[in-house]
């Protein structure tokens, strides 16, 4: 059983280094404005112009691995740049495929795939960094790879919203629901029970059984007794542990959410799991009911002309549709 969580996964990497006496209008000639915003082009024939597009690259890279995303375990990932705008889900029958004795001269009988009722849209999103005229003009190479570095800090706290939200926000009847049970001697063991009530209450809903492996999602508020009542060793006061229960859950991911602004603009907050609240998630039909559609992944939006150019601003964008099933996958937890 792995524990998935932001703090773990997090990655530091050191800005890169401007040289000591590097005076950034040296390489740069003003050449246009778009508006109110001046357009510089690269001079001279060295590489400057192509090391800080890499470098520049580097920087939200880097940023992306200060927000690392958590879903990658729930969902199949399709990574293909000719995905139409909308995509069309596609399941094999009600119940997969069935292997059936033949008999000599009987008939093969063919699984078909059949179109679910279920479009998924490719959706558009887009940030823009904006750099000022007073770069240029004061050499303010300090504040550089700072908005970089949040441009991808930004981008994988949006992936992870995308992926997480549709299982979160959801609304969830009471087939889809495990209340929390208190018989046992410790906090502990409430939690283990209530874990045991849920996976037997996945695997008995007659109309949509949901068997294992199973991947747990929980806040951070209740990570720490999480991980205590999984603990797979005798612990006292756990009279009723089950041996059986561990191998059937696979990770436990930690998810909060994030929160950021844009400037001094209004503030955006995706919201994680709320405290007391946890997701039971099973895995059994991932590859039809968990599918993440990645037609352009986080890049550059300019043309390769605007490569040999400095732009005070720039546009990066990418194309993401994300499909989730919750219904047919998903225990609701109560954990009070």
């Amino acid at each position: 059983m792995n524990f998935i969580t932001r703090d773990k996964l997090v990655k530091f990497s050191e800005s890169v280094a401007f040289p000591v006496d590097l005076r950034l209008k040296d390489h740069l000639k003003a050449v246009a404005k778009q508006g109110e915003n001046q357009i510089y082009e690269f001079i001279g024939t060295d590489t400057f112009s192509a090391e800080w597009n890499t470098r520049r690259q580097y920087e939200i890279d880097a940023g992306r691995s200060l927000e690392p995303t958590l879903y990658e375990p729930i969902y199949r990932i399709i990574n293909d740049a000719s995905l139409p705008r909308n995509v069309t889900t596609f399941k094999m029958g009600p119940g997969g495929v069935v292997f059936e004795e033949m008999f000599e001269g009987g008939e093969v009988k063919f699984a078909t795939v059949t179109s679910s009722s279920q479009t998924v849209p490719i959706r558009h999103w887009a940030v823009g960094l904006e750099y000022s005229k007073d770069l240029v003009v004061f050499n303010e190479l300090w504040n550089v790879p700072i908005v970089e570095r949040e441009a991808g800090i930004a981008h994988n706290a949006l992936l992870n919203e995308l992926h997480f939200a549709p299982i979160l926000d959801f609304t969830y009847a009471a087939a889809n629901q495990t209340a929390f049970n208190t018989a046992g001697s410790t906090t502990q063991e409430d939690y283990l029970l209530t874990l045991e009530d849920a996976v037997t209450n996945s695997k008995g809903d007659a109309t949509n059984p949901r068997r294992g492996p199973y991947i747990l999602v929980v806040s951070s508020a209740n990570a720490f007794m999480w991980e205590k009542s999984l603990l797979q060793v005798p612990q006292e006061g756990m009279s009723l542990q089950s041996r059986t229960l561990y191998p059937q859950i696979r990770d436990v991911i930690v998810y909060d959410g994030w929160s950021g602004s844009r400037g001094s603009g209004a503030a955006t907050t995706y919201s994680g799991v709320s405290a007391d609240m946890a997701y039971l998630i099973s895995m059994e039909h991932q590859a039809m009911d968990y599918q993440s559609y990645v037609k352009q992944a986080l890049r550059n939006e300019g043309s390769e002309t605007d490569l040999s150019r400095f732009m005070t601003q720039t546009v990066w964008d990418s194309y993401y549709g994300v499909y989730a099933n919750p219904i047919r996958s998903v225990e609701e937890i109560a954990l009070s």
